[in-house]
This record gives structure tokens, sequence and C-alpha cells, in this order.
């Protein structure tokens, strides 16, 4: 992508939105892009952000012996925040379901940002808040066994509104495997949440009829 289109998109997300323009373009000239191929692990050696130019990624947890998905991500998401000034260790992975083309933010670009520009640093700390909370949520979820909100978590990251179709890349057997419920539970909170009006499965993919319905599950 070239620089001016990537420093409009970048301006347009909510982690550097109303970041100084200058921060921004010093950050993306320390930057460089990546390409990962389908079923690559996302990672570097160095510390970094990671922004998604292209592709689609997801992110998994080993949990009770199995890898559960807790978010997939897409063009505009950013990832790796919270591991930048920390170490997740091997609490999550990022792999690419696709061919991904992910910005690598390095950490002392980041940090550049923050010293000189306040408007990025409140920024980031409330994109760390939002996932904080995002995460407890599909956590207590998946712990419970809750069929319709971890379907429903499934769902809502990989839509943005009402008519949009979710392919089913998993058959059912698996995907319950990979969302920590057992099949039975799987079917029926597909099941319920079409009942309710707010889903419609046809055959390998699923339409959302209602997203705000779907985030209130």
């Amino acid at each position: 992508m070239e620089k001016p289109e990537l420093l409009k998109t970048l301006s347009e997300n909510r982690l550097f939105s109303g970041a100084d323009a200058s921060a921004l373009e010093r950050a993306v000239d320390a930057s460089f892009e990546k390409t990962f191929s389908r079923g690559d692990q996302i990672s570097w050696d160095e510390p970094c952000l990671y922004y998604v130019i292209s592709g689609k990624a997801v992110v998994r947890r080993p949990e009770g012996g199995q890898s559960v998905i807790l978010n997939v991500l897409t063009q505009g998401d950013v990832f790796g925040a919270a591991r930048l000034f920390g170490d997740e260790g091997e609490l999550t992975n990022v792999i690419a379901s696709e061919r991904c083309v992910c910005l690598l933010i390095p950490l002392n670009a980041v940090e550049d940002m923050m010293k000189s520009d306040f408007t990025f640093t409140v920024n980031y700390i409330r994109f760390l808040s939002d996932r904080v909370s995002f995460l407890n949520r599909r956590i207590a979820a998946i712990t419970v066994g809750d069929g319709e909100k971890t379907l429903a978590f499934y769902l809502l990251a990989r839509c943005s509104g009402d008519g949009e179709k979710v392919p089913l890349s998993l058959n059912m057997t698996k995907l319950a495997g990979a969302l920590n419920i057992s099949r039975p539970t799987l079917y029926r909170a597909v099941s319920s949440l079409s009942d309710s009006g707010i889903i419609e499965r046809s055959g390998s993919e699923i339409t959302v009829l209602s997203y705000e319905k779907l985030k209130n599950v």
C-alpha cells in the first residue's frame, strides 16, 4: 500500500484517530509491511504493533487441550497492543486464515508517538481497556459453555451489519470444537438464534438478520 493511502487508513482507525500527523508519519516511516500465508503464525522477532492492511487472521487460545477461537481479525484491525509492553507468552496465537498483509510498527516507533502525542496515548489506553472488556466477556462465555453467546461472539467477529453472510469454513463438529462447546450445544444455539429471527442458516453459511440483537445475546 502506498504511503499516502496507508496514512489515510491509519488515521481513520480508532487507535490513531486524531493523532498528530507528523508523529504518525514518523511511525509509518519506521514500520514495514510483511505478508503471511494461510496457516502462518503472525509474529516477529522484535516487539511490534500489528495493523491488518488486507486479509484475515484468527486469534486462538489453548483451552482444555483444544484451540479456542477468541477473535477474527480483518482489514483495519490492530493487534499486539498488550503484548507490546508485556509478555503474554503462549496465551494466544494469531494465525493467518488467508493471505494476510500487515504493517508492523516497532516498539520504539510506538513509544515515540506516545511521548510526542498525548491523544495517541489516551487512544492506546482506551483501546487496551476495550480489549480487556471484550476478552473478559468472551472468556466468560466460553467458560460457562453458553452456546448462544459463544456463537454470537464468533459471528460478530466476522460481520459488521445486517444481511451479511458468514461462511462456515469448518463443519459443525470442528466448529463446536473450536468454540469449546459440544456439537449439540452448537446446534441448539443455531436453532435458538434462528427461532429468534437473529440469524438464518443455509448450508455452509449463516446470514446475520439482526446485528443489534446479536450484540445483545
